[in-house]
């Protein structure tokens, strides 16, 4: 009859068999391509003609933009996805080709330039911020797939602080967030949706601040 301990033995042979197994087979080229993706908005052209906001640009000035913060999961370069509301997860073999604070910033100076907010422009990750009247600091808040049940959405939610360069005083704080879902759910078509809605809800933003700073200034003149 064979013995506790042999049998506990021969299990432990067995399990380093099937690790070594699963191990080699994954040094042999068995494991998914590594895919890299990037926010950008694949029609060029609607960022070459510039669009007016509403009334006057409230300032003669320019606008540095920070990098964005990207907090937990969303600093990673892992593709993030999200089951429901309370289950997250990264892909591990889908990352993006440049950090989130990096993409984001870039495409908020695309936009800001569509749809000026100053008369002096708006550039991303200037060498010096204090060369500049204000600052767009931003935050990540929601930049995922979302799986409920078999659909399956794109989700967007930043928020952005306008501040002064001189001093870091705030001038004017908001968030938005889009969420859309992805008809053909394959992974370029959902980074399409998550750029699309970046843009969008960049693009909100960049018109509340445009309201907030008309009112402060029309405030001001009447002062």
């Amino acid at each position: 009859m064979m013995s506790a301990r042999r049998f506990v033995r021969l299990r432990d042979v067995a399990v380093l068999i099937a690790v070594s197994l699963i191990a080699d087979g994954c040094f042999r080229g068995h494991l998914p391509p590594l895919e890299l993706y990037r926010l950008a908005i694949s029609d060029t052209t609607l960022l070459q003609t510039q669009v007016a906001m509403p009334g006057v640009p409230p300032f003669d000035g320019s606008i540095a933009i920070a990098p964005y913060d990207a907090p937990g999961v969303y600093g990673n370069r892992n593709l993030v996805f999200r089951i429901d509301d309370t289950q997250y997860g990264t892909y591990p073999n889908r990352e993006w080709a440049l950090p989130v604070a990096t993409m984001l910033g870039i495409l908020t100076e695309e936009v800001l330039h569509r749809s000026p907010l100053s008369t002096g422009g708006a550039l991303y990750d200037p060498p010096s911020f204090r060369s500049h009247d204000l600052v767009w600091r931003g935050v990540v808040r929601e930049l995922e797939e979302v799986d409920r049940g078999r659909q399956v959405f794109a989700a967007v939610r930043l928020e952005v602080r306008l501040v002064r360069a001189t001093d870091d005083s705030l001038l004017w704080t908001g968030s938005g967030r889009l969420e859309r879902r992805v008809a053909h759910p394959t992974m370029p078509e959902i980074v399409s949706a998550l750029s699309t809605l970046s843009a969008e809800v960049i693009q909100s933003l960049a018109e509340q601040a445009h309201a907030a700073l008309t009112r402060s200034a029309a405030s001001a003149a009447r002062r």
